[in-house]
């Protein structure tokens, strides 16, 4: 602090004494101030750093609890898949305690023939990916296989480096069993549809056959008249024939999945329904362009694209144009890439907006006497089953209305491991 005067002598050396002693007092007063501010901030941010921590283990412990209790299996694991952490819900579901499991690989819970999943898994997660809602099969401690949900996600430390990964386990061994009874309601239901397609095509050759049986006896003195009413005959016995061994093909299923041409399969679905469509003045449009072989269940592939016509013809009571299309398509919009797309095109009345969510649902039906509300949502898991995806388009406008429904199929589906494996109305 400077003090002084233009003039020297001014002062007595006792006044400068004292000006001096003040002006070090106030010099040290602001340099306590300044400090006190500065322990007045550091405890401030000391707080509410403090605040921020207690905060902090409060959301943690509440997140610690919601793992713990969770209903589902929650678990860790580092990056060479070394189970880390195990909630109650996991040594419920799975059988082993935290004491038993911690420290061991989480190959221990995957079945042996599974254990290629782990490493997908596992390079997924190092890649920094998520997982979602990927079904597959995994052990309890008694050696029980149970169907299971899982979605995982990457664990980072502080510096953002991924070290290990969170796994969420839902049981849907449940959901799989009313899936598959309500699978096998089905095929009993479209074996019934389909029977009773067969007797109609059937019955009308074999009506043929008895007239034509009975002119020829009628005729027997003319062998020429005869031998053309035989002729004719056996053309009609031999259309039974042909039905018959149609409909052997669509539905005696191999244990596995083969590779089948989706144009093929297409071409003799038509032909089962061409009769109905002429009877119900539609006009039937075909577009079967695709030559590759897709490897699928023939059996089930026939009842989805058998579903898909019938639902077509039954939206349209009062005639118009049904279209089949089938095509080969590259990158296709689906993780699985290339494969074939089977299209079944109507001019029907289309289907309401606020019913469009719901027609994969099980037992939604649009029809009042007939239908058991399965078909589309069994069509939806067999297409799904085979690797591939469902999709509709739909518009009730009076000036273009119809349903577009499209089905995708992969060459090959990662169900079946990339080989040969085990394997109607708006319904």
């Amino acid at each position: 602090m400077f003090y002084g005067h233009e003039k020297t002598d001014v002062f007595e050396q006792e006044a400068e004494d004292l000006v001096a002693t003040i002006a070090a007092q106030a010099s040290i007063a602001m340099e306590n101030f300044r400090l006190r501010e500065q322990l007045t901030r550091k405890v401030a941010e000391s707080e509410k750093a403090g605040q921020y921590q207690r905060e902090s283990a409060k959301r943690l412990s509440e997140v610690a609890a919601i793992v713990e209790y969770s209903d589902d299996a929650i678990l860790s694991k580092d990056l060479t898949g070394q189970i880390m952490s195990w909630n109650q819900a996991a040594a419920r579901i799975l059988g082993y305690s935290r004491e038993e499991i911690l420290g061991s690989s989480i190959l221990r819970l995957i079945p042996r023939e599974l254990h290629h999943e782990e490493k997908t898994i596992l390079a997924k997660i190092r890649a920094g990916e998520r997982i979602d809602h990927y079904e597959t099969v995994r052990l309890t401690k008694s050696g029980e296989r149970l169907d299971v949900s899982l979605s995982i996600s990457p664990i980072r430390d502080d510096s953002g480096t991924i070290v290990g990964a969170s796994k969420i386990l839902r049981d849907i061994s449940a959901k799989k069993r009313t899936e598959a009874s309500l699978l096998q309601a089905e095929k009993i239901a479209a074996a019934g549809r389909m029977a009773a397609t067969i007797a109609h095509e059937v019955n009308n050759p074999l009506e043929a056959v008895m007239n034509l049986i009975y002119l020829a006896k009628s005729n027997a003195e003319n062998p020429d008249e005869v031998r053309t009413f035989l002729d004719a005959a056996e053309g009609e016995v031999a259309r039974v024939s042909h039905i018959a061994k149609q409909t052997l093909g669509f539905y005696r299923e191999t244990d596995s999945a083969i590779g089948a041409s989706l144009s093929e399969l297409a071409a003799q679905a038509i032909r089962v329904y061409s009769p109905k469509c002429k009877d119900a003045g539609i006009c039937l449009e075909e577009n079967l362009n695709s030559t590759r072989q897709v490897v699928l269940r023939k059996g089930e592939i026939m009842q989805v694209i058998s579903n898909l016509i019938a639902n077509a013809i039954y939206a349209m009571p009062t005639g118009g144009t049904l279209s089949i299309s089938v095509e080969d398509v590259e990158d296709f919009d689906s993780p699985n890439g290339s494969g074939v797309v089977l299209t079944v095109k109507d001019s029907g009345v289309g289907i309401p907006t606020e019913q469009l969510p719901r027609i994969f649902d099980a037992f939604f039906t649009t029809r009042s006497t007939i239908g058991t509300g399965i078909g589309l949502f069994v069509a939806k898991q067999f297409v799904e089953g085979h690797g591939g995806k469902i999709y509709v388009e739909t518009s009730t406008n009076p000036a273009s209305h119809g349903t577009k429904m499209s089905i995708f199929l992969p060459l090959e589906s990662p169900h079946f491991g990339g080989q040969e494996s085990d394997s109607g109305s708006f319904d």
